[in-house]
């Protein structure tokens, strides 16, 4: 089934229209118009905000630290850009744009509520800030790629410093766990390597300096929050215990059940797996929301754990036994012959508000509430984007083009009603390895 977002679908229907005087859909096959003002109501009402949180006390000094750091690049860089500094308005333009976000990350982390998502946005701000200040160094004073090569190999030497010293360890292995797979995302996977050449933009110009900046940027500053969180974790313990056998072995069991579960969805059709006999699905939300939870747990996928980083595997496990589960919720209910079609604003509202119920009981959930959140941190940012969707223009808007955003609404709530107990089949499998 293909997915045709409401844009494309505006896009499509203006093409049509602009080939033909005639009305490209007939009068039985136009879905119906809602009230346009109606729908953004829908969407204007409160939803839960859940800010990233880490297991792990983010120190004061590394925050200051870390932004005082993103403010000197971005003070590195003319608040007023002209043709008399950049001629070319392309280039200009790019400069402006990675100028004006960096700062809006910094904006963003005055008003991030916990210490690891301020963490984040100054991350982004660094590496936002560092583009259009290595661009500019470029323009101005002739920075070249081969001036940053110092930096790089000493952001890998510090990389290497860090990765012989990091041992998995712990006190509580679900926290753990959360804290190394923060590491790992940060030094194992690709955030911290530079390769030196640009890939956006061409080498030896002034974007490509910029862009090989802001790689070094990147790398630099996961390697110093990788370093202080792993710090501040051994800083908290007594007696540090070495997970990673446990943690290695709570994969490899948690892998064996996942492809066991797996089994059962061998005739499930992965071309249409919203496809249920005696069912008419098609073009609704259900139909959509089917497909995007079947996609990531489809059999013939093998997503094989077991070449992840350990922690990082286990986040994996998590989100592919909530995915299997939302999938296999939401198909008994289409079953039973619900599929969300709309018909009304109110239709809209339904699935929404039932979305935003799952949430806020996932929330309250007692069940490991570390690696729950971990979960509806995202969950909550899927809501929220498909809630900026519906703030839709004009007067009047086909159901056809809500599909998607109703169907991100099905997505959250099946997640949200299965995360609980997911997190505590996970950790129940970390606790008695």
């Amino acid at each position: 089934m293909t997915r045709l977002s409401r844009r494309g679908a505006l896009a499509l229907l203006g093409a049509l229209a602009g080939c033909s005087g005639a009305n490209p859909l007939d009068s039985e096959s136009v879905p119906p118009e809602l009230d346009a003002a109606a729908v953004r109501a829908v969407a204007s009402d409160s939803a839960p905000t859940v800010p990233a949180r880490l297991p792990v006390d983010i120190g004061s000094d590394h925050l200051a630290a870390t932004e005082r750091r993103a403010r000197s690049l971005l003070d590195a860089v003319p608040a007023s850009l002209g043709p008399d500094e950049i001629p070319n308005g392309a280039i200009r333009e790019k400069l402006r744009d990675a100028r004006r976000r960096a700062a809006e990350r910094l904006s963003a982390s005055a008003e991030a509520s916990t210490p690891f998502e301020r963490l984040l946005a100054f991350a982004d701000a660094r590496a936002e800030a560092r583009f259009a200040a290595g661009a500019w160094r470029a323009i101005d004073a002739g920075l070249t790629r081969e001036d940053l090569a110092a930096e790089a190999e000493t952001v890998r030497a510090d990389r290497r410093a860090l990765r012989e010293r990091w041992r998995y360890v712990g006190a509580d292995p679900v926290e753990a766990m959360l804290v190394h797979a923060a590491i790992e995302d940060r030094i194992v996977s690709g955030r911290s390597h530079i390769i030196g050449e640009p890939r956006r933009y061409r080498p030896g110009t002034s974007l490509g300096v910029g862009e090989i900046a802001e790689e070094v940027e990147r790398a630099r500053v996961a390697v110093e929050d990788a370093a202080h969180c792993y710090d501040r974790l051994t800083a908290s313990l007594d007696d540090p215990v070495d997970l990673r056998p446990r943690l290695i072995d709570a994969r490899r069991r948690l892998h064996e059940a996942f492809e066991d579960e797996q089994d059962a969805l061998s005739s499930v059709d992965p071309r249409e797996p919203w496809r249920i006999d005696g069912v008419d699905v098609a073009d609704t939300p259900a139909a959509e929301a089917l497909e995007e939870l079947f996609r990531p747990v489809d059999p013939s996928d093998d997503d094989d754990w077991t070449d992840a980083a350990p922690a990082e595997a286990l986040t994996w496990a998590h989100a592919s036994f909530v995915t299997l589960a939302a999938f296999r919720s939401l198909r008994e209910q289409v079953r039973e012959g619900e599929t969300f079609a709309l018909e009304s604003a109110a239709d809209v509202n339904a699935v929404r508000t039932a979305a935003i119920e799952a949430l806020r009981a996932a929330e309250a959930s007692p069940a490991d509430p570390a690696l729950t959140r971990h979960a509806t941190t995202g969950l909550a940012d899927q809501l929220a984007r498909a809630d900026e969707e519906l703030s839709i223009e004009g007067e009047s808007v086909r159901t056809s083009w809500l599909r998607d955003d109703a169907a991100t609404y099905l997505t959250v709530a099946a997640r949200a009603r299965a995360t609980p107990a997911v997190s505590r089949r996970v950790a129940a499998a970390l606790r008695a390895a």
